[in-house]
């Protein structure tokens, strides 16, 4: 627990969590929804929106404009750190950034009327307490069988050998004894297609291989390059569950 949140404070520290450049270049097939689109779907100008592990907050101000106010939180601080600075430089007004550990929120009860978390953990507990009444819980996590042929080739990683939906059908059994109703409960497995120096970046900043090293793990890449390397790129999956809840 305490690599990875050393690891993400890092992470932070160098390009927030903003993957927007790796996004433009990732050619991807069969993606099956955008997170912030389904989230937009449930805003309106009189909602206030909280984001759990908002990170550098790139995918929040987006979205700015669909509802009353959003407030941003994460338990890093040069994530934090990072966000405000973007905030600073832009001319939007209705969004905050908050240093908060995500399992005990410092607001109070019945607060929100939209909360989100994007690929960040969270306690469902603590969501159920500062929904509205009739409020919406949204999150996309990313699914145990994501980049599976990377993971398979260094025979290690996140979630590596888990049941396939076993993360998102623990949130669902304990948002039954919360009075959370699901709405609706979806997976998807796509294409995407890397270069190798996307692929090193991508493996150098997130998860999915924990202390990877572009150094140690040179033979690992070789031999990923050359099984999944084609015309469009290296190939490998994403692998991504949606949960969407409401309180009663």
């Amino acid at each position: 627990m305490l690599k990875r949140k050393k690891f993400y404070e890092q992470v932070g520290q160098k390009i927030g969590w903003d993957f927007s450049e790796l996004e433009r270049e990732t050619i991807v097939k069969n993606k099956k929804w955008d997170f912030f689109e389904e989230v937009s779907e449930y805003l309106d100008p009189k909602k206030i929106l909280l984001d759990l592990g908002a990170g550098s907050g790139e995918k929040l101000f987006k979205i700015t404009d669909k509802c009353k106010g959003i407030v941003g939180i994460d338990s890093s601080k040069s994530m934090i750190c990072q966000a405000k600075r973007k905030l600073r430089s832009s001319k939007i007004k209705n969004i905050k950034f908050k240093l908060c550990n995500t399992n005990k929120i410092s607001f109070e009860s019945e607060s929100f009327d939209v909360v989100t978390s994007r690929h960040s953990p969270f306690n469902i507990g603590e969501v159920a307490r500062v929904l509205k009444k009739g409020g919406i819980f949204l999150t996309q996590q990313v699914g145990e069988r994501d980049k599976q042929n990377i993971k398979d080739i260094f025979k290690r990683g996140q979630s590596y050998n888990r049941p396939h939906g076993k993360l998102i059908n623990s949130y669902i059994q304990k948002s039954k004894k919360l009075n959370l109703k699901i709405l609706r409960k979806d997976h998807y497995h796509s294409i995407e297609y890397y270069n190798m120096n996307d692929i090193i970046f991508l493996l150098e900043y997130t998860p999915i291989i924990p202390s990877f090293s572009a150094k140690k793990g040179k033979k690992f890449l070789e031999l990923l390059k050359s099984k999944y390397e084609g015309e469009l790129k290296i190939k490998t999956n994403s692998c991504r569950y949606l949960l969407v809840l409401k309180k009663e």
